[in-house]
């Protein structure tokens, strides 16, 4: 019962981003505030999924994010709107478990504290990367080289 509902509410979102997918790739649209979300997607030769191209924009916002903290800026949900990568189609399906979908609920509910509390965004931009991190720790090891770089107090060599 519980996997059927699972099933249920993971289509629907898959259909919802998909959805928001497709709206964003339309080249007929002019370039607007309301379309940055899908701004510039990466080229890759290796054709990626949805899910990688979601994960390199949000690494892309936390880079831009930490640049603003650290000189004193506040950031929004407005400029850095939350990614729902948790409902496009990954690079491997099997990492679609409950636990993925616990990290991503962590992640998610630490992005909301991080907007929504402009009075402790060092800690709460912390508690985002430290989301990232320890769910990469789990899944998809790879870039966590880059997401160490996303810290408040990483310094470029």
């Amino acid at each position: 019962m519980i996997q059927h509902t699972m099933k249920k509410i993971i289509t629907a979102w898959l259909f919802v981003c998909v959805c928001i997918l497709v709206s964003c790739s339309d080249s007929t649209k002019e370039t607007t505030n309301e379309n940055e979300s899908c701004m510039n997607p990466i080229k890759d030769p290796n054709n990626p999924k949805p899910m990688a191209l979601m994960m390199r924009n949000m690494a892309n916002y936390c880079d831009s994010m930490r640049l603003k903290i650290n000189s004193g800026e506040v950031v929004d949900s407005v400029t850095y709107p939350l990614m729902p990568f948790w409902t496009v189609e990954p690079t491997d399906s099997t990492v679609l478990e409950p636990l993925y979908f616990n990290n991503a609920k962590q992640f998610a509910a630490a992005y909301r504290q991080l907007m929504s509390d402009v009075n402790h965004q060092k800690e709460n931009y912390t508690a985002v990367i430290n989301a990232c991190v320890h769910c990469h720790s789990s899944y998809c090891s790879g870039p966590l080289k880059r997401i160490r770089k996303l810290t408040l107090d990483y310094k470029p060599e």
